[in-house]
């Protein structure tokens, strides 16, 4: 008979926290049906970064590891602020339109052409800076 220890609450947290670098290091299946781990993290924007941008517009880098993942029929699907982005990607950089002024959260996902989450990066928070006409300072004469 296999006896269950029990863990402390500290053993409960390292138990999940292993989890989730594990779920980061997900495998990847090939079409020959090799596993191999795919790494997906964001690189820019930066966590906490201040991006001024009057168009709307967010550039995002991505590191994907390894690069043939695109090759094996992975797509890249973006979620901002909770919310899936209309188009997925088979590039590690582009550009993401219709960001407005404030706080976002941004995150990154490998997903299989049927929709199945292969990877998903850790979550990013940045802040989107608009310029705006209402606070012009006066003319120096």
């Amino acid at each position: 008979m296999i006896r269950l220890m029990r863990l402390s609450r500290h053993g409960w947290w390292c138990l999940l926290a292993f989890g989730c670098f594990v779920a980061t290091m997900a495998p990847c299946e090939a079409a020959a049906g090799v596993h191999v781990p795919v790494l997906l993290r964001i690189l820019t924007p930066r966590v906490g970064e201040m991006i001024h941008s009057n168009q709307d517009r967010v550039a995002v880098r991505l590191l994907v590891l390894p690069p043939s993942a695109f090759q094996k029929g992975l797509q890249i699907r973006m979620t901002l602020d909770g919310k899936i982005r209309p188009h997925v990607r088979t590039r590690a950089s582009f550009t993401m339109t219709h960001v407005y002024r404030g706080k976002h959260v941004l995150q990154a996902a490998l997903v299989t052409k049927r929709g199945r989450i292969v990877t998903v990066s850790p979550v990013v928070v940045f802040y989107l800076w608009h310029a705006s006409h209402l606070f012009h300072a006066a003319p120096i004469h």
